[in-house]
């Protein structure tokens, strides 16, 4: 594995600080250009909050925004941005080094749901599509599953039409063939 990159603030790198709204992107999931793709992304909202956040798309089409975390560190919230994106131990904070494994994993999480377009209905899910899905997050964050055959799984198996149950147990299929 290659060395970590540091991530150091923006005032230190531009020498200006940023102001409340800038958005920082650290990149595309899957990697590179993909039709359904979610966009990772690090917001400014006050002088001391930074939201990581996730935004689907099919093309062109918009599809969801999901709040990962909210930190207080830039430099922590852009390495989060970072591994998400790139993996885990890709980047860290200059002040405050590794990023936690289980804000990781759920970053990862968010990500997955929002690329199959599924928010409120999480609820509704059985513990069966749940599993599969908190599943397919873990073997992703431990590099074990690729998001692109992951997305692409979801895109065949969207198609079919299946009720949510019955597609997330298809698509957990699909991932696995």
């Amino acid at each position: 594995m290659t060395e970590a990159k540091i991530v150091k603030p923006s005032k230190e790198i531009w020498g200006v600080e940023p102001k409340v709204g800038d958005e920082w992107d650290a990149g595309n999931l899957p990697y590179g250009c993909a039709y359904r793709r979610v966009r990772v992304t690090v917001r400014k909202d006050t002088s001391d909050k930074w939201t990581v956040f996730c935004v689907s798309y099919r093309g062109a089409e918009r599809l969801n925004e999901r709040v990962i975390t909210v930190l207080t560190c830039e430099t922590c919230a852009k390495a989060l941005a970072l591994c998400l994106v790139f993996g885990s131990g890709y980047a860290v904070c200059v002040d405050h080094h590794g990023v936690d494994d289980g804000t990781l994993f759920d970053g990862t999480v968010a990500i997955l749901l929002s690329a199959m377009g599924i928010g409120r209905s999480w609820d509704a899910l059985d513990e069966g599509s749940r599993h599969r899905i908190l599943w397919a997050a873990r073997q992703i964050a431990d590099g074990q599953l690729d998001w692109q055959k992951a997305i692409a799984a979801w895109e065949k198996t969207e198609a079919k039409g299946l009720p949510l149950n019955a597609a997330i147990r298809w698509w957990d299929a699909e991932m696995r063939y």
